[in-house]
This record gives C-alpha cells, sequence and structure tokens, in this order.
C-alpha cells in the first residue's frame, strides 16, 4: 500500500526533535553553510549527529539540504562535509546544481539523491533526465498544478515525487531570484536571501525624479511581490491520491511551536485522509500570511496577492520539562502570568487542552507573578490527564480593540 511521507522542517537540533515527536515522518536539515537558509538553520558535524540519531531511534529519515548553487571554490568543503554526513547516515541529500551531483555520483553512488525545487523541474522530460542521472527523487516546481502533475506521476511512474504542501512561497520561478543579491550583495541563490519581495516599494515618473509616489491599496501600504502562504490542508486527500511520495512543509526558520502545530495537523490529515474545518482554524494559529493554494488549483487565486505582513493570534509560551501530580515544570519562552489560559500541545493527544494558571514558583519554591523567556518556573492548575514531557504551550493574543473617533 502506498504510503504518503511528511516531509517537515528542521531548523536546529531542537525544532527537529520536535517534527519527530509529533509525527514526522522524515526532516530536512540544513547542511552547514551549503543550504539555502545558511546563517540561522545550519548544522554543524555535532548536531547533524544527535539528530541523525534522535530520528532513527523513531525511525523518521533525515534528509541533508546541500541546494545552493556553488561556484568552483565551494565544492571541495561541500564535499568534505558530505564525507562526514555520509559517515553519520543521512538518509539522503537534496541538491540542485548538476555539477555537485555528479561528484556524488562518483565518490558516493549509494547516497540517494533527492532534487531540490530550486532545479525547476516541471515537466516529464526533464524528471525523466533527472532519473538517468541516478536521481531518486524530484521535487516538482511550485509553478505546477495538480493535473499537471497527475500528468507526470502518469508519464514517469517508477520515480518519487515531492510536492510542498505548506508555508512562505517565493515570487520568482522556483525560489531562483536575483533580487536580494543586486540590492543588498546577498543572493538567495546561497542561502542569504533578505527578502526584498515582502519589502514596501515608492513609484518615481521619469519626467519627476524628485516626486516620489507611494502606490497605496490600504493603510499599510502596498506589497507588489509579497506572496501570500501556501495551504493544502483542504486538499490532502487529492494529493495523496495522486501518489505523490512526500509532502513537504516549508519552515526552517519557524519556531518549534510552527513545527510542532504544522506536523499535528498534516499528521492527522494524512493518516485520516479527510478534511476537518478544525485542521485550517488551527494552522491559523501559526505566525502566517494570508492562505493560498499556489497555482495548484485555479491560476485566479493568484500568491502575490497578499496586501501585508505575518498575522498572530498566539504566542509560543513554553515547553514542558515535566507533569507531576498538579505541577507542570516548564521552560519559559515568552512571557506568561497567573490568570492566565494557556493550551497544550501534546504529541500524545490529538485535542488541544486549556487549563488556567493559578500559580507560578521558581526553582527555589519562592512564588512569582509572571514567567519570561529562560525562566524555569512550576505552574499549578488543574489539568484533564497526563501531560507528556515535551509537550508545548500556547497563549491567545488578545484583539486589540479600536478607541472610538
Amino acid at each position: 500500500m502506498h504510503k504518503t511521507e511528511l516531509l517537515i522542517p528542521a531548523g536546529d537540533l531542537e525544532k527537529l526533535q520536535t517534527a519527530v515527536r509529533f509525527g514526522a515522518d522524515a526532516v530536512y536539515v540544513g547542511a552547514g553553510p551549503y543550504s539555502l537558509r545558511t546563517q540561522q538553520t545550519a548544522f554543524d558535524l555535532e548536531d547533524l549527529k544527535q539528530g541523525v540519531e534522535f530520528a532513527h531511534q523513531y525511525k523518521v529519515k533525515v534528509y541533508l539540504a546541500m541546494n545552493i548553487f556553488p561556484f568552483d571554490e565551494d565544492l571541495p568543503k561541500m564535499m568534505e562535509y558530505l564525507d562526514q554526513a555520509v559517515k553519520l547516515k543521512v538518509d539522503a541529500v537534496i541538491v540542485s546544481d548538476p555539477g555537485l551531483i555528479s561528484l556524488i555520483r562518483q565518490k558516493h553512488p549509494k547516497l540517494i539523491l533527492h532534487l531540490s525545487t530550486q532545479a525547476n523541474t516541471i515537466n516529464s522530460p526533464a524528471v525523466k533526465f533527472w532519473k538517468d542521472q541516478g536521481v531518486q527523487r524530484i521535487v516538482l516546481g511550485r509553478e505546477l498544478s495538480l493535473a499537471q502533475v497527475k500528468a507526470i506521476r502518469k508519464e514517469v511512474p517508477d520515480i518519487e515525487l515531492e510536492l510542498f504542501v505548506h508555508g512562505a512561497m517565493c515570487m520568482s520561478y522556483s525560489g531562483r531570484c536575483l533580487l536580494s543579491k543586486h540590492m543588498t550583495g546577498r543572493s538567495a541563490n546561497r542561502g542569504e536571501c533578505t527578502q526584498p519581495c515582502r519589502w514596501e516599494y515608492h513609484l518615481k515618473e521619469v519626467t519627476r525624479p524628485d516626486e516620489d509616489f507611494r502606490i497605496e491599496q490600504d493603510a499599510r501600504g502596498t506589497y507588489v511581490m509579497n506572496s501570500k502562504d501556501l495551504c493544502m490542508i483542504e486538499h490532502i486527500p487529492e494529493m495523496v491520491n495522486l501518489g505523490i511520495d512526500s509532502l513537504k512543509v516549508e519552515g526552517r526558520m519557524k519556531s518549534s511551536y510552527y513545527v510542532a502545530l504544522v506536523t499535528k495537523i498534516y499528521r492527522q490529515a494524512i493518516d485520516q485522509d479527510r478534511y476537518d474545518p478544525t485542521w485550517l482554524e488551527e494552522l491559523k494559529k501559526v505566525s502566517h500570511r494570508n492562505y493560498t493554494t499556489g497555482f495548484y488549483l485555479d491560476e485566479n487565486d493568484k500568491e502575490n496577492e497578499e496586501l501585508g505582513s505575518y498575522t498572530r493570534s498566539y504566542t509560543f509560551v513554553g515547553i514542558v520539562a515535566g507533569h507531576h501530580n498538579n505541577k507542570l515544570e516548564v521552560l519559559a519562552r515568552n512571557l506568561f502570568q497567573v490568570g492566565d489560559q494557556l493550551e497544550i500541545m501534546d504529541p500524545m493527544v490529538k485535542e488541544i487542552r486549556k487549563f488556567k494558571v493559578v500559580e507560578i514558583r521558581n526553582q527555589a519554591g519562592l512564588s512569582q507573578d509572571k514567567a519570561h523567556n529562560d525562566h524555569h518556573v512550576f505552574i499549578s492548575a488543574e489539568f484533564s490527564g497526563p501531560i507528556s514531557q515535551h509537550s508545548l504551550l500556547r497563549r491567545r493574543i488578545p484583539v486589540k480593540k479600536l478607541r472610538p473617533l
């Protein structure tokens, strides 16, 4: 029976562990400075070692992203890193450059290769070409519709196909953008994108060079290149029925809370092969831009019609280190205080549970009215049932009411 893989981003070791606990089948991690999220999400070899060992304990695969477009001077160091990663038993490497593929095939002929979406593969002959080069899986370009994906699947049935289902979208062709390099000197194709597509722009008329016109669409201005975020939660059964091998979530720079919630929801959708409207409501509780289905369903639903930035209705406030009687041991990540209603995301429990904070004490046993980032505290409250270690806690952000004019 065909099983569709849920592939989750892991920006660091904690996020990898979170993804594994909440139900990922596989995770993808950045190979030092050689993936497209270099600075914040790079795994050094020690972190990679710990991550692979942890994931493999749970029978979860680890894919190594080495999908920058390298110059000649990059390749020796990339191969040195890869040699060590192979010894650590990564399950596959995600690549985009034909030269690197050739080097890997020569030195590590048994290593499984996944072709990155950066290679912009959007037709059957291209899929067949990469298959002949020894690539086992293709991450198809985001420009495709589901009908086009279906045609590729039919034409090339004997190769693994992977599709993005959730996360940020890039306005350039398969993410291959030069705007950041042009404006800031930092190349998106080498993992250093400054996201100028999210910036606000003004317009100048050539005969009036001293006048600056703001293109206004609402009170926040206009964002002509700012894409919506992809969300295919309503269409998982359709994607699974196409015979897609892996459904991929974007977001190695996102929080552990994002990783936990998105993994939890898509895990349920894949396992149950249906759509529940409450899942979409939950996905709206992570920081996100307005959601879209991109080009998968209807080209009239253009991905660049986003008029603003992120919306956020919940704050990730802590990780459960232990549950003893009616006390939770919590490693705080953001502010919460006595009287707050918090919600529990438990990797072992389907439902999201709620409780009210009655008391907060520090490690010395002293009472305090609030907890901040990096506080190690104990919460007293009434909880419904046991709470697993490594559960995440969140707090709803109160909606600010505008004063009447």
